[in-house]
């Protein structure tokens, strides 16, 4: 196995060890996300157009084996991300400590003016939160049209590799999506900062998984129990992340780890 699915397992084991036998009831890739259902949770993460993962057969599926795959293609990582939201989901429900409703990005890190922040991956609303709040802020994103939308606006960008260049910043806010190749991990131990931050729909995951990463702090998404059957209905028809916060069906939450 490799660095994420071992970090996945490691959490299953340990701080998820009361769900270390659960199954997957249900499993999919919509459009731009992948789903999960797992105990009746629903969990979630990004999914860009990409091959299709090889056939997986979801009767007497356990999450532990579909942890197994991550790093094993694009969708097949998106699946095993999700599968570790439903299962952080139901740790919240169960009494999980998280901070919500989450607090500004600004807070989450402790930002003060001048402060260097790397972000990993183009979140426009936080980018433009904190260099309206004075940070220096620089982009590392792979899709060129998000690096010319963000340098129009002022913002230093490069290519994703290049962050492998940097040595230290203040803050490290990286999209959960980003765990879907393995530079993060590399990055989160390379570049030496005080706030290592996860955040966004692909970034439901419990802290003790985020802390085998690297990572400090974590913001993620809690989809209550009552609303969960709505949820997963938009999920399938191709509603993305922005419209789940929209509906109001969704809470983003925050932790320290």
């Amino acid at each position: 196995m490799n660095l994420l699915s071992n970090a996945l397992i490691a959490t299953l084991k340990s701080a998820l060890s009361k769900y270390s036998t659960s199954r997957i009831e249900d499993l999919g890739i919509s459009k731009r996300m992948s789903y999960a259902k797992v105990m009746d949770s629903i969990g979630f993460a990004y999914c860009p157009d990409t091959e299709p993962p090889e056939i997986i057969e979801l009767e007497g599926l356990m999450v532990r084996d579909l942890f197994k795959l991550a790093w094993k293609g694009i969708a097949e990582t998106s699946l095993a991300l999700s599968a570790l939201s439903a299962l952080t989901q139901k740790w919240i429900e169960e009494g999980g400590e998280v901070e919500t409703p989450s607090p500004k990005v600004s807070e989450m890190i402790g930002l003060q003016r001048g402060m260097k922040v790397i972000a990993i991956g183009y979140m426009k609303n936080v980018i433009e939160e904190l260099k309206k709040e004075g940070a220096q802020v620089v982009l590392y994103e792979d899709n060129h049209v998000y690096r010319c939308e963000a340098k129009r606006s002022g913002i230093e960008s490069y290519p994703g590799n290049y962050v492998f260049l940097e040595d230290d910043a203040d803050a490290i806010i990286a999209t959960g999506s980003s765990l879907l190749d393995p530079r993060l991990s590399i990055v989160f131990e390379k570049v030496k900062s005080r706030a290592k931050l996860l955040i966004g729909p692909t970034a439901t995951v419990h802290p003790y998984f985020a802390s085998l990463l690297g990572a400090t702090h974590v913001a993620g998404t809690y989809v209550p129990p009552e609303n969960r059957g709505k949820v997963l209905t938009m999920l399938k028809l191709g509603y993305g992340y922005k419209r789940l916060i929209e509906s109001g069906l969704v809470k983003k939450w925050f932790v320290k780890v």
